[in-house]
């Protein structure tokens, strides 16, 4: 995982996690479906294609699939099974990542500022360990069966289930993106 959080605009963050997905093949670009998620999918397109007009990118190169990841209702009920799924040693950090592992060990429910790289990593665990994210209160139920057209959850390209990826990198944008890799951890 890679932290690159930080206060951008809709143009720097998807341009960085374009980036970053790039540098670091990942299949997989979640974003949080619960806010903007139209906004998201359409920013990280753009700039991914930006990107490959101006050379950054090959054109050969295909975008990563964008999945939605609905996340519950508020930060504690987001961060809680989180939180558990680290307790009981079922996700890890894989590197040092400093900034967020404070954010873990000081953010309280009280506090006025938005945990950032905890909403990242949420999203981040809800897309690799879905039954993490079970009995969420959200504004529309996750699609369970495939359905022509679909992107997301219930259309995996080679029958690869998110799970089953090793993330490579993760930032914390406007909209809570963060990426996986193609691999067969569930560290983070």
């Amino acid at each position: 995982m890679h932290d690159l959080s930080a206060a951008m605009s809709s143009a720097e963050w998807s341009t960085a996690a374009c980036m970053l997905a790039y540098e670091t093949n990942a299949a997989i670009i979640y974003v949080e479906g619960n806010y903007g998620r139209d906004m998201c999918t359409l920013a990280i397109r753009t700039s991914w294609q930006t990107l490959q007009r101006e050379g950054e990118i090959p054109a050969n190169v295909l975008m990563p699939m964008v999945d939605l990841v609905i996340a519950k209702q508020g930060k504690l009920l987001r961060a809680e099974p989180v939180a558990q799924q680290m307790v009981q040693d079922r996700v890890r950090l894989r590197g040092m990542f400093t900034d967020l592992e404070n954010e873990w060990a000081t953010w309280q429910p009280t506090d006025p500022n938005s945990p950032g790289r905890i909403d990242a990593s949420c999203i981040l665990v809800y897309g690799l360990i879905p039954e993490a994210n079970k009995g969420a209160i959200v504004h529309a139920p996750l699609p369970t069966t495939p359905h022509p057209g679909q992107v997301g959850r219930g259309a995996q390209p080679g029958g690869v289930r998110p799970a089953d990826r090793q993330v490579a990198g993760g930032s914390r944008t406007s909209c809570g993106s963060v990426y996986g890799k193609r691999g067969t951890g569930r560290e983070i």
